[in-house]
């Protein structure tokens, strides 16, 4: 697993997304510098902050470990909005439930 490489996605599909360092830390909850750290490769992120940015990205987490768009699984994201309403609810349900346990 290279960094550079994983920082280089994060950074362009942030920039794709006309997201600045600041927001996209805002949103997940970590300071500016540790995107940037994660961005410039000097840093490895948690499972925890994986998770947030590629949900944050609307990115698979295949594709910001891999690279590889054709092949990566669809994002937790992609997976709701493919369910019905009321199938949707359940599952945002059972993930809420979830998270306490997560960290």
């Amino acid at each position: 697993m290279n960094l550079k490489e994983i920082g280089s996605r994060i950074k362009a599909e942030r920039k794709s997304q006309n997201l600045s360092q600041e927001k996209l830390a805002e949103i997940i909850n970590v300071s500016p510098h540790y995107i940037y750290e994660i961005e410039r490769g000097l840093k490895a992120m948690s499972l925890e902050t994986l998770i947030n940015l590629s949900t944050a990205l609307n990115i698979s987490t295949d594709y910001v470990l891999f690279g590889d768009k054709q092949n990566s699984s669809p994002s937790l994201a992609e997976l709701l909005n493919a369910l019905d309403d009321p199938r949707r609810q359940k599952a945002e349900n059972a993930f809420k439930a979830l998270l306490p346990y997560i960290k």
